[in-house]
């Protein structure tokens, strides 16, 4: 009887196991959020770092041989005025030598162009350049951007505006970089730089009329941010559906926007 009693007696419910399993995906979402904010620290530390690192590295080896030359060429002739101990933190300071070499030869060729024989000097290369067959492609087109980008000119890369592409009804963010004629009809055509996302330096380039490029009064680092984070660090406002003309000024050239003009 009480072996019958004991087999018949029901069992009671498994207890649920309210520890790991309940804690563990707390942990989890913890741990993505940290790894996430981490990743968004170190990303622009990471990515300044490469690039510095990169121009100093260019800096360095265009007269880091000169450097090592005048150190080793110092060390020989006073052998008696630099202890050994100290003579060996000198490699150290030859990467910095070399760039603070570079930087005063580039400011020694600025301060040269300034001048009227510097600028017979920069002709007479470009005559020889001119010269030569394929050099003188790589080396026009080379000095033309150069010059565009970093002179005057340059203010028409600064201009963030809206194309219809790549169907009507459907706009994507473009630079415009220069206005021209057309020949037979001779109404304005722009030439409109179409960046992709998430790297705003890869595109590539638009013939459209300037009635259809519409005004966006967006700074190009807000195109930029808005491009490389795929939509996510947008501005708050759009002008999307008006076209709203590019303001050209004097000589048809691109009216630069004023720091303080609001956006649409």
């Amino acid at each position: 009887m009480d072996e019958q009693t004991t087999q018949s007696k029901p069992r009671s419910p498994k207890r649920r196991r309210s520890g790991p399993r309940r804690i563990w995906p707390a942990v989890r979402r913890l741990l993505r959020t940290r790894i996430a904010a981490g990743l968004l620290t170190v990303i622009p530390i990471w990515v300044t770092w490469v690039v510095v690192k990169f121009v100093f590295d260019t800096m360095k080896s265009v007269t880091q041989p000169l450097a090592q030359w005048l150190k080793d060429l110092m060390l020989n002739a006073y052998p008696n005025l630099v202890p050994a101990r100290v003579s060996d933190y000198f490699d150290y300071g030859v990467p910095i030598m070399a760039v603070l070499m570079t930087l005063f030869i580039l400011y020694m060729l600025g301060f040269l162009t300034a001048s009227v024989f510097g600028r017979r000097l920069i002709y007479l290369f470009d005559m020889i350049i001119a010269k030569l067959p394929l050099v003188k492609t790589v080396y026009r087109a080379t000095k033309q951007v150069v010059t565009t980008v970093g002179g005057s000119r340059s203010m028409g890369f600064q201009r963030v505006v809206l194309v219809e592409f790549p169907r009507p009804g459907m706009k994507c963010i473009g630079f415009l970089t220069a206005v021209m004629k057309d020949v037979d009809t001779g109404r304005d055509m722009a030439t409109v730089f179409v960046s992709t996302t998430p790297n705003p330096t890869t595109g590539y380039m638009q013939i459209l009329p300037l009635e259809e490029v519409s005004e966006t009064g967006w700074a190009v680092e807000d195109a930029v941010k808005l491009l490389m984070s795929g939509g996510i660090l947008s501005p708050p406002m759009v002008p999307f559906d008006k076209v709203h003309p590019v303001q050209l000024g004097p000589n048809r050239s691109l009216k630069p926007i004023q720091e303080d003009e609001e956006a649409y």
